[in-house]
């Protein structure tokens, strides 16, 4: 038998040793140009002409332009330096912006951040703010210092304060929010409220002008009119039902020609009409 050899396995070593060296080497350099191109991409990222460099606020009235700004700059700038710049022209998340701005300041109905060209440095802020459609007062109260100001969907967006004694609305609410916290920045009714501003418009339109709603629960509530009497009506009623019984009864043989005395008139109870005269007893009428 003839002796193993291992001079074939001793001269391919070498070989195997050099490869293995270009490979490392080959990685290393991968590895350097990866690293200079994520330095570069991150320098680039944070120079002048990629960065928001001035900020305009336009739309507003109650609010501070100078407010609105500075809230801006912050969404730019957390104070921590970070691999690509906050406050790159290219990489600043715009929704964010927009949707942190709507939930800071209560008064801001919409906003849109946008720039001119693809190479600005100027973000235009544009703000819609929230009208006033109404007002939420505390309750038994309507003094303005105690009363707050809401827009069309129901939600409470600022107080109104005492010195503003011309402050004026077509409704004024009272009740359902919350006793325990400001009103501001809650909804007011928002699964209900559209319906009831739905059944005031019909009674606007017949005339009978509904300026102080009360509501009473999670079910009930009152309807002050301009002719010195309250409706009660419970939600989820038909409307246009409610406004056929509501004038069916106060064309009845009970109350025709008697509107200066009444108090109130119930409709929650069905087929059964509750109502009460100044000074009198409740009555029912079917």
């Amino acid at each position: 038998m003839r002796p193993l050899s291992f001079a074939s396995e001793s001269k391919r070593s070498p070989l195997r040793a050099r490869r293995r060296r270009a490979r490392i080497l080959a990685g290393l350099g991968m590895f350097t140009v990866l690293v200079a191109a994520a330095y570069g991409v991150s320098y680039a990222s944070y120079l002048p002409q990629f960065t928001v460099q001035r900020i305009e606020v336009l739309g507003v009235e109650n609010i501070r332009p100078a407010l609105i700004r500075a809230f801006v700059a912050t969404k730019f700038a957390s104070g921590s330096y970070k691999f690509l710049s906050e406050s790159n022209i290219f990489l600043y998340s715009r929704a964010e912006i927009e949707s942190a701005v709507k939930e800071y300041f209560s008064r801001v109905a919409d906003v849109k951040v946008s720039r001119e060209s693809l190479f600005a440095t100027s973000v235009t802020v544009l703000v819609e703010e929230r009208t006033s459609f109404a007002r939420w007062c505390e309750a038994n109260t309507e003094a303005l210092a105690s009363c707050y100001a809401m827009d069309g969907t129901g939600f409470v967006f600022a107080p109104i304060a005492s010195t503003s004694p011309g402050f004026q609305t077509p409704y004024v609410f009272e009740g359902a929010l919350s006793a325990t916290s400001a009103p501001v920045g809650q909804q007011y009714l928002p699964s209900t409220f559209s319906a009831l501003l739905a059944l005031l418009e019909r009674l606007g339109q017949a005339g009978y002008s509904p300026e102080h709603i009360v509501v009473e629960g999670a079910q009930d509530f009152s309807i002050h009119l301009a002719r010195n009497f309250a409706l009660r009506a419970s939600f989820g009623m038909d409307i246009g039902s409610l406004i056929r019984n509501f004038e069916l009864i106060l064309s009845s043989e009970a109350l025709r020609d008697r509107e200066g005395e009444l108090e109130y008139i119930d409709l929650r109870f069905g087929n059964r009409v509750y109502y009460k005269l100044k000074g009198s007893e409740q009555q029912s009428v079917q």
